[in-house]
């Protein structure tokens, strides 16, 4: 149960460092069928550094997203569209189950690009509203203000880009202090989108200290090259159900 919770934890802190826990309308993004890539994320905190080494697997048309987690242990993180999630360890065979929005398989920055969300990272969707847009050379600066039920939660959120495309964020807290910055960079251009290769996310805690994430993606294959049977992964009808 503790590698249980374990991958439970660094699924949730991955899908919160590709930005934060928002909720979606499901969306068939325009010319991707389905798209496989490598993830590698490296936590550091205290002078301690943790690796997660995952394949993902989303297709567009059920929503469905497979993670299959090498390092640090071998599991399999089933999400899709309606916030159900499953966790399985085949050494065990054993599944953990939940669900909420925060799993949503939406709720990660891979769709966000593919939906064509560059402009907001969905921050409009939230309820977030502009409240002010700055042009700062060849940067355009635009701060965020969040809904009513997100007041105790953040004062403002920065989007930067350059291009047309993100290249930074940054999280104000409710008193008005900076709490988190992401940045996005790397980007590859492919036939049907483009994507930030590297994302680097720093979280500042009280007293000073902070956690810094660093995700990158590598081997993105697209529609027709996206061949995998884990595609078509299922989780066998004799797991023990954990939760």
């Amino acid at each position: 149960m503790d590698q249980i919770c374990q991958i439970r934890s660094l699924a949730l802190r991955r899908g919160l460092l590709l930005l934060t826990a928002l909720l979606f309308t499901a969306l068939r993004p325009a010319g991707v069928d389905r798209i496989m890539l490598q993830m590698e994320s490296q936590n550091l905190q205290r002078g301690k550094r943790v690796d997660v080494h995952a394949g993902l697997f989303y297709e567009s048309g059920n929503g469905r997203l497979i993670t299959r987690y090498t390092k640090p242990v071998e599991q399999v993180m089933v999400t899709n569209n309606r916030g159900e999630l499953a966790i399985y360890n085949e050494k065990d065979n054993t599944v953990y189950r939940d669900q909420s929005m925060e799993y949503s398989s939406e709720n990660n920055l891979v769709y966000y690009f593919l939906s064509g969300r560059v402009q907001d990272l969905g921050l409009r969707q939230m309820g977030f509203e502009l409240m002010e847009t700055e042009f700062i050379g060849d940067l355009v600066k635009t701060s965020w203000f969040p809904p009513p039920a997100m007041y105790h939660l953040f004062n403002r959120i920065e989007l930067v880009h350059e291009d047309y495309l993100p290249i930074y964020t940054a999280y104000y807290d409710a008193s008005r202090n900076l709490v988190k910055r992401v940045y996005y960079s790397d980007y590859q251009h492919f036939p049907e989108l483009v994507l930030p290769m590297t994302i680097t996310e720093f979280n500042y805690l009280p007293g000073g200290d902070s956690i810094v994430n660093r995700l990158r993606f590598s081997d993105v294959r697209i529609n027709q090259r996206a061949n995998s049977p884990w595609f078509n992964f299922v989780i066998p009808d004799d797991a023990t159900i954990l939760r």
